[in-house]
C-alpha cells in the first residue's frame, strides 16, 4: 500500500526493497532531516567525512554521513527500478489484487476444522495480502516442508516476532504472502495441498 510519510509524521521509517522486487540487501531509512543532522554516523569509511584532522572530524551533509564507503550501487539501481515498475503498476492495484485473493482464499480454509487461523477473525475488510496460519497437531516447519513437495512456498518461523508468538502460545507459525503475480490458480493449490498435510503424516481429516 501507499505510505505518505509526511501524513503519517514519521520521525523515521524503514522498508526492505527485497519486498518491493528489488534485489536483496538494499533497503531505505527515511528520517526527518533535523534528526538525521543531529545524529553521530555510525559507520566510518569513505564519503561520510567533510575533513578529517589529526585530532577531529567534520562530518559531510545528511544523508552522505550515513553511507560509508563503497556503495551497494547495482542494488540502488535495482531498487529504483523496481519503484518505478510499482508506480506504474500503481499501489492501489497491487492492494487490490491481495486483497481479493485472500477473500476468496479465507472462507475456504475457515471451512477447514484442523487449520487455525490468526489475524483473520475481524476487521477483514483491512486485512492484507498475507494469512497466518497453522494445521493442527504438524509442526509449522512440517507443513512447509510438505507445502512444498506440492510446490507451494509458505514461510514458517517466528517471522521476526517471537513477543506476539508467545503472546499467542505459539511456537511459531506459517505464513502465506501475496503479491501482484499471484493468482487464484495459486491459492486453489495452496488449499489443495493444505487438505493433503495431515494425511502425509498419517492423521485423518
Amino acid at each position: 500500500m501507499a505510505v505518505d510519510v509526511t501524513d503519517l509524521d514519521a520521525d523515521f521509517f524503514a522498508f526492505s526493497g527485497h519486498k518491493m522486487l528489488s534485489p536483496m540487501g538494499i533497503g531505505v531509512l527515511y528520517g526527518k532531516y533535523e534528526l538525521l543532522d543531529a545524529m553521530p554516523p555510525f559507520l566510518m569509511g569513505g564519503d561520510m567525512i567533510e575533513y578529517v584532522q589529526e585530532q577531529e572530524t567534520t562530518w559531510a551533509e545528511v544523508p552522505s554521513k550515513f553511507e560509508a564507503g563503497t556503495q551497494n550501487v547495482g542494488g540502488a539501481a535495482g531498487l529504483t527500478a523496481a519503484i518505478d515498475y510499482l508506480e506504474k503498476i500503481t499501489f492501489d492495484r497491487i492492494e487490490a489484487i491481495e486483497k481479493e485473493l485472500v477473500d476468496y482464499a479465507l472462507p475456504q480454509l475457515q471451512e477447514l476444522p484442523y487449520v487455525e487461523l490468526y489475524g483473520c477473525d475481524s476487521q477483514q475488510d483491512n486485512k492484507t495480502g498475507i494469512i497466518a496460519f497453522n494445521i493442527k497437531d504438524v509442526h509449522p516447519h512440517d507443513v512447509a516442508t510438505i507445502l512444498d513437495s506440492y510446490g507451494v512456498a509458505v514461510r514458517a518461523g517466528h517471522h521476526c516476532a517471537q513477543p506476539l508468538h508467545r503472546f499467542l502460545g505459539l511456537n511459531a507459525s506459517c505464513r502465506a504472502s501475496f503479491y501482484l503475480y499471484n493468482t487464484r490458480e495459486d491459492v486453489d493449490r495452496w488449499i489443495d495441498a493444505v487438505k493433503k498435510v495431515r494425511g502425509v503424516l498419517g492423521y485423518g481429516a
